[in-house]
């Protein structure tokens, strides 16, 4: 996963809500996630289906080496 770019990646709840498929878009095409805010705090990140299929397979593979390790 790429690295936020705050002054793009961060978006209030209103833009988001005005501007769905522009947002899903950007997070399609830079593989970056997009932070939503509302009043003022984060309350939700959205990311690409491909890559979080990949953190998911990742978090499996580390979670199966602890129990190993056990």
């Amino acid at each position: 996963m790429q690295r936020l770019v705050l002054d793009k990646d961060i978006q209030p709840m209103s833009a988001f809500r005005a501007h769905t498929a522009s947002c899903i878009h950007q997070v399609q095409t830079s593989k970056r996630p997009l932070v939503i805010t509302q009043h003022g705090k984060s309350a939700a990140v959205l990311i690409d289906v491909a890559e979080f299929e990949s953190m998911s397979q990742r978090l499996e593979l580390l979670e199966d080496i602890t129990t190993g390790e056990s």
